[in-house]
């Protein structure tokens, strides 16, 4: 299938999806007959999420390092300057 006609759903309901996966423990396979959606697509929907959560985690831990790093730098040129 190509990607021209593949199916798009409306991202409310891939959140829902996801929503009932990841935080009320459901197994895929029961949450995609209930939603009429394939066990693959929500798979791929819940792995996606985990993907972008990983990489924003990452983000975010990289500009508290650098920050740091920065606190660290000027508090150098504060003792210094206050020699």
């Amino acid at each position: 299938m190509s990607m021209s006609n593949a199916r798009q759903y409306p991202v409310e309901l891939q959140r829902q999806v996801i929503d009932e996966v990841k935080n009320h423990n459901r197994l895929l396979s029961d949450v995609a007959k209930q939603y009429g959606v394939s066990a693959k697509t929500v798979y791929q929907w819940v792995r996606s999420n985990d993907l972008r959560q990983m990489r924003s985690k990452s983000a975010i831990v990289s500009e508290i390092a650098h920050l740091q790093q920065k606190i660290t730098q000027l508090s150098q040129q504060l003792h210094t300057m206050a020699s």
